[in-house]
């Protein structure tokens, strides 16, 4: 039994269809403008034969293939942004690969400018109208005329409360089913759901806990649901099933091996020097401004101009934490006396604390008491984008599994920055920086980057 697709389902495969015919057009019309600007007074930099020709030709036509080959124009790019962002800069690395390979193999010669203005600036302004596409989309499909509904298959409990949340952000209405298969038989319990698929046109069956059933029910519930056109989702517990798996075929069966987190040791280098790319430029753009605070801090209030503090930073490591004091003197001492060990009422105590000065506010309202952490990025003590380092203190409330944040390196913003920071408890922090360790990429920080510069303007969590 199929239904007819619901309005967001089709208005996702519409806005899709208008993506990919607009960046078909965009990458042929960059490889020609390359070539123009290239010659603008000058003769052909390549011979006139038909190689030549034929390898430019096909160089959009390369790139489109790759896009298609990592899945860079799929429907889940509208869910999950990181992943359309990470799958075009996969099919632009491939696209360059195959295009100097073919160059090679072939002995042509192409203007080394074409190449980079048409790659390089090609990958750019991709991600910028893609981002742009992929705002205007989720405004579009939050919107009342295609609010989507999903079906939540579970009885309470916390994995419910998180389904539930997450219904909140992303603006559905949620429809439940409580697993009543202990009363019903199975497949009776399984026409329910589809029936109630079918006739609330659900775009997605969430499985709260799998547990509930067999290996064999699990595998009649996918089919069946997946027969209505639905998209089905289960809950990954364990948090590492989604970013750390790989299939591996043994003794004529299929098994998941779940590696170790995504921060190899390769990738350590690359983001080193990514790192150093950023923070080098930024120490010396900003030097005058720490010029500025210094004089501001001294003014207000005698003591030290930065204050130092033990963190716990990569593999359990301690190393020193400044900022731009933003306190009055001798406050570290009254800190356990004042706000307490983190808990629920943490923000609220945050938000009245009376040690701090009032440029102070001012410094943590935009984040500037932050800045002397660049140095510790230079050093290598720190990463511009990780977990945010904690104080041993509150190393006890640090889980087996918690601990696993350690495993990069601790950094100046990260996604508990760009997701409320002091807003958030610190179970969700702490399990927004395990999500950042399992699932880091170079695109991830980038985003990151971009997300922290709107959240220190809007100041959320900020105080």
């Amino acid at each position: 039994m199929q239904i007819k697709p619901s309005k967001s389902v089709l208005a996702k495969r519409r806005l899709l269809n208008y993506l990919i015919s607009f960046e078909s057009v965009l990458l042929v019309l960059l490889t020609v403008v390359a070539v123009q600007v290239r010659n603008i007074g000058e003769e052909l930099a390549f011979k006139n034969d038909v190689k030549t020709y034929a390898l430019l030709i096909s160089f959009p036509v390369i790139w489109l293939c790759s896009l298609s080959l990592f899945g860079a124009w799929d429907m889940k790019i509208l869910d999950n942004h990181i992943d359309g962002y990470r799958r075009l800069l996969k099919s632009s690395f491939m696209t360059f690969l195959a295009f100097s390979s073919a160059s090679y193999l072939f002995n042509i010669q192409i203007s080394r400018f074409v190449i980079l203005f048409s790659l390089f600036g090609g990958t750019i302004l991709h991600l910028i109208l893609r981002w742009i596409f992929l705002r205007i989309v989720d405004k579009k499909l939050k919107s009342k005329e295609f609010k989507s509904q999903w079906l939540v298959l579970g009885n309470s409990g916390q994995e419910v409360g998180l389904i539930h949340k997450l219904g909140v952000s992303e603006k559905v209405e949620l429809r439940y089913k409580e697993i009543l298969i202990s009363r019903y038989e199975f497949s009776k319990w399984v026409d329910e759901v589809t029936l109630q698929i079918t006739l609330s046109k659900c775009s997605k069956v969430l499985l709260a806990d799998p547990h509930e059933f067999s290996s064999l029910q699990i595998e009649q519930l996918i089919w069946s649901i997946q027969q209505t056109g639905a998209e089905f989702l289960v809950y990954d517990r364990i948090g590492l099933t989604a970013s750390q798996n790989q299939l591996s075929y043994n003794g004529g069966t299929n098994w998941v091996s779940v590696g170790t987190a995504q921060i190899s040791d390769s990738l350590r280098v690359l983001k080193r020097l990514f790192d150093l790319t950023l923070v080098i430029p930024s120490i010396i753009v900003l030097f005058p401004l720490y010029i500025v605070i210094a004089f501001l801090i001294k003014f207000e209030s005698r003591g030290k101009l930065f204050y130092t503090q033990e963190r716990i930073g990569q593999n359990g490591t301690l190393f020193k934490f400044p900022k731009f004091r933003s306190m009055r003197p001798g406050s570290d001492a009254l800190r356990l006396g004042i706000l307490g060990r983190p808990d629920q009422g943490m923000r609220e105590r945050d938000k009245s604390d009376p040690r701090i000065t009032r440029v102070g506010r001012v410094l943590r309202r935009f984040s500037l008491d932050e800045l002397p952490q660049l140095w510790c990025v230079l050093k290598g003590s720190m990463s511009l984008v990780g977990p945010r380092p904690i104080l041993p203190e509150e190393a006890p409330q640090l889980g087996d599994f918690h601990f696993r944040r350690q495993i990069a390196k601790p950094g100046l913003t990260g996604i508990w920055q760009v997701s409320g920071r002091k807003d958030t408890s610190w179970e969700e922090r702490m399990a927004l920086d395990i999500k950042y360790v399992q699932d880091w990429s170079l695109a991830l920080d980038l985003i990151l980057i971009a997300k922290t510069i709107r959240a220190i303007i809007s100041g959320e969590g900020s105080y």
